[in-house]
């Protein structure tokens, strides 16, 4: 299938099957749309009917496990069949000429199965709009995202669009997901009478075929005619020759003598089947045709069976008085047993020479009607089969009423009677039903293991429903306690007038170097080695300086002051005024970090979100730039001594931003003189990448002869200090240079 359609089904809603279709219909029988696969084929189903199948035939599902996606739409299990089964392009269409919808009426009008493709010369999208029977269904993917729309919207933004549409026609197969028995039987095991039925037909059909017309025919059927008292049998030629279809039959009329149409016979060429066969009206003999004025109601019944007519032409006439008398109470009983016979789909071997003179028994006319029926079902399969007097199956004639012959029908009754092969019908037919009969035991057993599993499903479900219960009930109290929680953290938070957001805070705020007394220890000191630590911190204050009024103000929930002072920006900038000349003395660092240790003693402020100005030279011209940064320490004169990019997140710092703070730092030490350093600072850690760019950017390795720790040399006397540093629990400290 394709890929791309694979993807979008892979975006639907999706759950497991197994126990192929028995598995499946659990699934769809909720009118369920969407897609199936086994992995390797693909079905398309709407409202829990398969309207494709792609890569596999139907019956590789039969027992198959899988995934089915239910559609979010209708429209697209139809539109991914029809795309799939591979439509005829029936026409294309400009929409300025046809618009779509002047296309959709028309379609819709027509029952047109097909559907419709707008995505030439179209850049939004592509739109379809799916048919069946006239229905239409429509959706749509637009833009680079494929978004899908469906319905009416999708239809109004096709609508709208300019471009070339394509109508394409497709031979939708829509049927019904097979039960789990159904899915391996063929058509023969799931309805064996019509099976036997067709086995018969075609049996007739090739004997009509395959069995050349032979001159000895109808004079055959002559000298069983001219048997003494021997009436027409079944069986005879002229029941061969003369037996019409149906469909001639009901055409003729009702009353037709007896002695008129065995003259007819008698008198025809006998090896002139043709005409035998263009006269059907002549040689067949209706039940009750004596009697037609006061039988109307049963002559469309009795223009479908022929009779037989005696040698004698004045026993004929006999014969038709007393038939117009006798056959009519037993009628009930002719079509109850020939339907019988028709349903069994089987035809008894009839012999001519059945019929004899002996006189006829009680039961005649049991045995009469039961020859009525034999010889109207095989009349009807020699009408469908085409066969006539020379060639193909005999089509015998059905046995009239109790006549003046009452021997002759007697015989034939008994002979019947005893004719194996009736008999070995008759047990095939009873063990075609033995066979049904243990199918539909296995239904029921199958049934009763597929309730036992619903019912074992229906518990296991049960179970669910009261974990789920319970779950919802701690879910309930969860809801509680934090509920209170919440309640309690909003009595604990202070009482301010006004809130600002942390980014907000941070923007509008700088630090400013304070001492208590000039007399006290101060930076200058501590460069000197005059002042301890302890000294210093006495006396040092980290004051700050904002664009908006602090009395009253909230930031997170909490008081400013205390918001300020857990900021990354204020605990860097008391590190490296309180705690960094001292680490830097104390490890004997003075001469490799000149530059960074002497600028410390400067720093008068630092803005939080801070810029810088550096000069770009192009050209002999000279432009300025401001570049920005999470902090800029400065000195009293503003002139910038370091710079600082922070991360206070957990995610680590990237080889990018060590790149981007050493070039940055590159412009702004080539534009101010004072510039002593530049700090990466992470909560979290650098990346090797990122320490790789801090190593190569100073200059680092075996060869390294320069005398300064950690510089970015731009000329001899010009550069500046690259510092990472680390945040650990409250603490900072330099990973680089090590100190």
């Amino acid at each position: 299938m394709d890929a791309q359609r694979r993807e979008a089904i892979a975006e639907w809603d999706d759950r497991s099957f197994s126990d192929g279709f028995a598995g499946l219909r659990r699934v769809v029988d909720d009118g369920f749309s969407g897609a199936a696969t086994d992995g390797t084929g693909w079905l398309f189903l709407v409202d829990g009917r398969v309207v494709g199948v792609v890569d596999a035939a139907l019956d590789a599902f039969a027992e198959a496990s899988g995934t089915v996606y239910r559609a979010p739409d209708d429209a697209l299990p139809v539109l991914f069949a029809m795309q799939e089964l591979g439509g005829e392009p029936r026409a294309k269409y400009y929409t300025k000429d046809t618009p779509l919808d002047e296309a959709d009426r028309k379609l819709s009008q027509g029952g047109f199965t097909g559907y419709i493709e707008l995505s030439e010369n179209v850049l939004s999208g592509d739109y379809y709009v799916a048919y069946t029977g006239g229905e239409s269904m429509a959706a749509a993917y637009v833009g680079n995202a494929r978004r899908l729309e469906t319905g009416d919207d999708a239809f109004d933004l096709a609508a709208d669009e300019v471009g070339i549409y394509t109508v394409y026609e497709v031979d939708l197969d829509v049927r019904p997901l097979p039960d789990g028995d159904e899915a391996g039987e063929s058509g023969a095991a799931a309805d064996p009478t019509a099976a036997g039925g067709s086995d018969a037909a075609s049996d007739e059909a090739d004997e009509s075929t395959d069995e050349p017309a032979s001159p000895g025919a109808a004079p055959e059927a002559d000298e069983t005619d001219d048997r003494p008292g021997a009436p027409d049998e079944p069986g005879d030629g002229a029941g061969r020759g003369d037996g019409p279809s149906p469909t001639n039959r009901s055409d003729e009329p009702t009353g037709v003598d007896v002695r008129t149409a065995e003259s007819d016979r008698d008198g025809a060429d006998p090896s002139d089947g043709s005409d035998e066969t263009d006269r059907p009206a002549s040689d067949a003999v209706r039940i009750g045709d004596a009697d037609s004025d006061g039988r109307d109601a049963d002559g469309a019944a009795g223009a479908d069976r022929t009779g037989r007519a005696p040698a004698d032409s004045d026993g004929a006439a006999a014969s038709d008085a007393g038939a117009a008398d006798g056959d009519a109470p037993d009628s009930d009983d002719v079509f109850s047993e020939e339907a019988e016979w028709r349903e069994q789909k089987s035809i008894p071997a009839l012999d001519p020479s059945e019929a004899g003179g002996e006189p006829r028994s009680g039961g005649g006319r049991r045995g009469a009607s039961s020859q009525r029926s034999r010889s109207a079902n095989d009349r009807a399969r020699t009408g469908r089969s085409g066969s006539d007097a020379n060639g193909g199956s005999p089509s015998p004639r059905a046995t009239e009423t109790p006549s003046s012959n009452p021997s002759a029908v007697s015989k034939r009754e008994a002979a019947a009677d005893a004719d194996p092969e009736r008999v070995r019908k008759l047990e095939a037919a009873l063990e075609e039903t033995e066979t049904e009969r243990q199918s539909l035991a296995d239904e029921r057993d199958r049934l009763a293991a597929e309730r036992d599993e619903i019912e074992s499903e229906r518990d296991e479900l049960a179970e669910a429903v009261d974990r789920l219960e319970s779950e919802v009930e701690d879910l309930r109290e969860e809801r509680d306690r934090l509920r209170d929680e919440l309640s309690n953290a909003r009595e604990r938070l202070p009482e301010a007038e006004r809130t600002l957001t942390p980014g907000e805070a941070r923007e509008g705020t700088n630090l400013f170097i304070r001492y208590d007394s000039k007399e006290g220890a101060t930076l200058a000191d501590a460069h000197e080695g005059a002042a301890d630590r302890e000294a210093l911190r006495e006396n040092l204050r980290v004051e700050h300086h904002t664009s908006f009024e602090t009395d009253g103000l909230a930031v997170d929930g909490r008081p400013f002051e205390e918001f300020l002072q857990d900021t990354i920006e204020y605990g860097f900038t008391r590190w490296l005024v309180e705690d960094l000349p001292f680490e830097v003395r104390g490890t004997g660092n003075e001469g490799t970090l000149r530059d960074l240790y002497d600028a410390l003693p400067e720093i008068d402020r630092a803005e939080i979100g801070g810029t810088v100005s550096i000069a770009i030279r192009e050209g002999g011209e000279e432009t300025r730039e401001q570049r920005a940064f999470d902090l800029v320490l400065r000195d009293r004169m503003g002139h910038p001594l370091f710079v600082a990019d922070l991360n206070d997140s957990r995610d680590p710092t990237a080889e990018g931003t060590l790149e981007s703070l050493v070039e940055n730092g590159r412009d702004i030490a080539a534009s101010n003189e004072t510039f002593a350093g530049a700090f990466a600072v992470t909560e979290s850690f650098f990346e090797p990448g990122a320490l790789e760019t801090a190593s190569d950017a100073v200059g680092g390795g075996l060869f390294s002869r320069s005398k300064r720790a950690s510089f970015v040399k731009l000329s001899r006397k010009q550069g500046y200090h690259l510092c990472l540093v680390e945040a650990r629990d409250g603490g900072f400290h330099m990973t680089v240079p090590d100190l």
